[in-house]
């Protein structure tokens, strides 16, 4: 206000502390506590998402490829049985018509598509089928053993196995252990009697 054409002057007590506005310092201490808060949410979002990518992630996916793994793994067990000889003296080869037993040593089920061995003097057959075996239990598939008198007797027989896992995916299972003793005595008597 001015008086006689002079500004009024403003006088400041400098023996008096300064007031202050009382909802500018509840203002100020609000934002404070914002900043605070969304800092520490902030933190927390970035922790959680680095400990995703450098610990679960890679525990996950492990979990997965050990339950992927199980569920593909093929582990069978060979075992011939005796069956019909004939012998072609023609040909000089002894031919079976017999089983192997099947057995799934494996941890899950598995449908066994063919059996099948070709090694130097033999072959040995199935009809492809499907078959399908539980774990831990066996099954007979008929197969055709052709033997060649005049090729050196096999010491060991190994077969392969067209099988398809539990994940649906056909696997090749090769050398497979064929324990073939009654079909290599058979070889051996069809082959005497051709001579």
């Amino acid at each position: 206000m001015a008086v006689d054409g002079y500004a009024a002057a403003v006088v400041i007590d400098l023996d008096q502390p300064p007031q202050r506005d009382s909802r500018r310092r509840l203002t100020g201490t609000r934002a404070l506590a914002l900043v605070v808060l969304g800092s520490f949410l902030a933190g927390v979002l970035v922790g959680g998402v680095t400990a995703y990518l450098r610990w679960y992630r890679p525990l996950a996916s492990s979990a997965e490829e050990a339950d992927r793994a199980a569920s593909s793994t093929v582990s069978v067990l060979l075992f011939a049985e005796p069956g019909m000889v004939t012998a072609d003296g023609a040909r000089r080869r002894v031919r079976i018509e017999a089983q192997v037993t099947v057995v799934n040593a494996g941890p899950a089920p598995v449908n066994v598509m063919a059996v099948r061995a070709g090694q130097p003097g033999v072959t040995v057959r199935s009809a492809e089928r499907e078959r399908q075996i539980a774990p831990g239990a066996e099954m007979p598939v008929d197969v055709t053993v052709e033997f060649d008198c005049t090729a050196d007797e096999p010491l060991n027989l190994a077969a392969s196995i067209t099988a398809e896992t539990e994940d649906e995916q056909m696997r090749t299972v090769a050398p497979v252990a064929l324990h073939g003793t009654p079909w290599i005595q058979s070889r051996q008597d069809g082959c005497a009697r051709i001579g």
